[in-house]
């Protein structure tokens, strides 16, 4: 995942921001045990993830205190080993694995295909585990490269398959809720970035389902409004799923993170791109 997926910290309770943090730290932990280098790679995604899971299969939790390298001063709250804490972490690995290969592909970083290789005994580990959900995965992601190398202009078509590699992840023991849940994550996750990269992308001749939809309006800012006020209420429709989905969670922390902080999010990346569409994509 991106990043995007994070509570709107401004109404998030002391408490559920510790816990969220309890969480963050309990994952990271638990990535140790696999090694330390896949640690670089977590982000407040999973905690995301994490949440979905715990509350759907109503886990116990236990709590300790430690210190780290990020906060060696002080003892932190974090989440105690688990079956869901174990599965959040090496998904986490294994989508990192292909994020970066992703990159490469794109960018022809060095960096990026340093750090997939350095990647790859660690994920032999994981793959034993869960052998028919990785090779779904994997399916589905080699077909998302060939979508995007052939310049889909179909953004259902590409945000859609991004969604089932979502939908694989969050489907702990092939559940059918989570993987609505998991494939409307990925649909808004991939649309969200698509927005966020755009100009960047168009900058530098990357691939972004965007492209032949918002070309067209470099000169016509009447069609460029019209082209972002369809995307938005699709993003919005997507939200409205998944919160009518984790509604039944009853989890004030959950409800933050979908109610408040995506939608939130949406609006920040669609009002970046309408303040410098014109301005940094001058004919």
């Amino acid at each position: 995942m991106f990043g995007y997926v994070v509570p709107y910290k401004p109404e998030l309770k002391i408490r559920d921001y510790n816990y969220y943090k309890a969480i963050y730290c309990g994952i990271c932990l638990q990535t140790k045990k696999i090694g330390n280098i896949p640690r670089v790679f977590l982000n407040y995604d999973f905690v995301f993830l994490y949440l979905i899971l715990k509350e759907h299969f109503n886990i116990q939790e236990e709590f300790g205190n430690t210190r780290c390298i990020a906060h060696p001063q002080k003892k932190g709250v974090f989440i105690k080993s688990n079956k869901i804490l174990e599965y959040v972490s090496d998904q986490m690995v294994m989508l990192s694995f292909l994020k970066l290969y992703d990159d490469y592909v794109d960018e022809k970083r060095l960096i990026s295909f340093t750090l997939y290789n350095v990647l790859r005994p660690y994920l032999k580990k994981i793959t034993r585990m869960y052998p028919t959900s990785f090779k779904k995965i994997k399916e589905l992601f080699e077909k998302q490269l060939l979508l995007e190398k052939s310049e889909c202009q179909n953004i259902d078509e590409v945000a859609h398959n991004f969604g089932q590699i979502l939908a694989e992840i969050f489907a702990y023991n092939n559940d059918p809720k989570l993987r609505e849940i998991g494939f409307y994550t990925g649909v808004w996750i991939y649309l969200v970035d698509a927005i966020d990269d755009y100009i960047d992308d168009v900058k530098k001749k990357r691939y972004n389902c965007l492209k032949y939809h918002l070309q067209r309006c470099k000169e016509n800012s009447a069609l460029f409004e019209r082209e972002i006020s369809i995307l938005k209420v699709s993003l919005d429709n997507y939200l409205a799923r998944l919160n009518g989905l984790i509604k039944g969670y009853n989890n004030q922390l959950l409800d933050n993170i979908v109610q408040l902080g995506m939608y939130s999010k949406t609006e920040e990346v669609i009002n970046k791109l309408k303040a410098n569409f014109f301005k940094e994509l001058k004919m």
